[in-house]
């Protein structure tokens, strides 16, 4: 008679070998609805006078690319977390990394020009508030992909997530924020990012449990 780690374990290997669920091609793509939505609306908002002063065309290199880099590939960690995920562990971790890269990479720009000893304003605005607002209406996108896929694991989903919806709302804040010195960037869009980040990733955590 089997014991109950050996049925588990079969259990699992049984879950692997099955062939997966048919997916919904248009259920991959939800996440780019409320991006198009906003992009609309910027759009629409650029072609009058009296709010085209509002928008701000953000520089491709490097902030805003790596954000996306940062966000694309959160988006395709969440469409193939599945259950079981013990084969899938070390890529899903990408994302995570790819944040901790440009956390660095801010402090390190900061603390390069405080070294340098060059001149930047010391403004930090309600660039945070804006990114917590905005992430809550994009994480829908990311809860609806995770459904689709109901992963095992809530430590893993629950940090992916977080990502997800912090890269989104970054890369909507870089249209409507001018200042991109490294003391705003540092204190009001990154350390902001990684707060929320935790905040974030312990509600989730709860949510998504088993």
């Amino acid at each position: 008679m089997l014991s109950k780690e050996q049925r588990t374990e079969s259990l699992i290997q049984k879950m692997a070998a099955e062939p997966p669920l048919r997916r919904n091609v248009w259920g991959s793509f939800v996440f780019l609805f409320p991006l198009l939505g906003i992009g609309l609306v910027l759009l629409f908002l650029s072609l009058y006078p009296i709010t085209a002063p509002l928008i701000h065309i953000p520089t491709l290199f490097p902030d805003f690319l790596w954000i996306g880099i940062v966000g694309i590939s959160a988006y395709w960690i969440l469409s193939q977390l599945r259950f079981p995920e013990e084969s899938f562990s070390k890529s899903s971790k990408l994302p995570i990394l790819l944040g901790l890269i440009w956390v660095l990479y801010s402090g390190g720009l900061y603390a390069w020009d405080i070294i340098e000893d060059h001149e930047f304003s010391h403004h930090v605005g309600r660039c945070s508030a804006t990114i917590f607002f905005s992430s809550i209406l994009l994480c829908g996108s990311g809860i609806f992909i995770l459904k689709n896929g109901n992963p095992g694991n809530p430590i893993l989903s629950s940090a992916v997530l977080s990502i997800f919806s912090l890269a989104l709302a970054n890369l909507c804040l870089k249209f409507v924020c001018g200042d991109q010195s490294s003391y705003h960037i540092f204190f009001s869009h990154v350390l902001s990012s990684l707060f929320l980040f935790f905040i974030s990733f312990f509600v989730f955590k709860n949510i998504l449990k088993w």
